[in-house]
């Protein structure tokens, strides 16, 4: 059975365009996705890795000071 969209005969040249536009097709998808992923995981990072490392600092100087004054109620 012979599908109305594809014609019988199809010279390789053409052959070949058909499928470097399906693969450039497939490429330009491709790469919006990843760059809109990319994009999206850029500005998270942006702002959520000065808040990281600023509780993680929080939290370390919280520790710290806490160690200090048990320090000084043991003596």
């Amino acid at each position: 059975m012979v599908s109305a969209w594809r014609p019988l005969h199809i010279s390789p040249a053409a052959h070949r365009r058909r499928a470097l536009l399906f693969d450039a097709l497939a490429a330009i998808l491709l790469a919006t996705i990843v760059l809109s992923l990319a994009a999206g995981l850029g500005v998270v990072g942006f702002f959520g890795l000065p808040l990281l490392l600023a509780l993680l600092l929080w939290i370390g100087a919280e520790r710290l000071l806490r160690g200090r004054r048990a320090g000084r109620r043991s003596r």
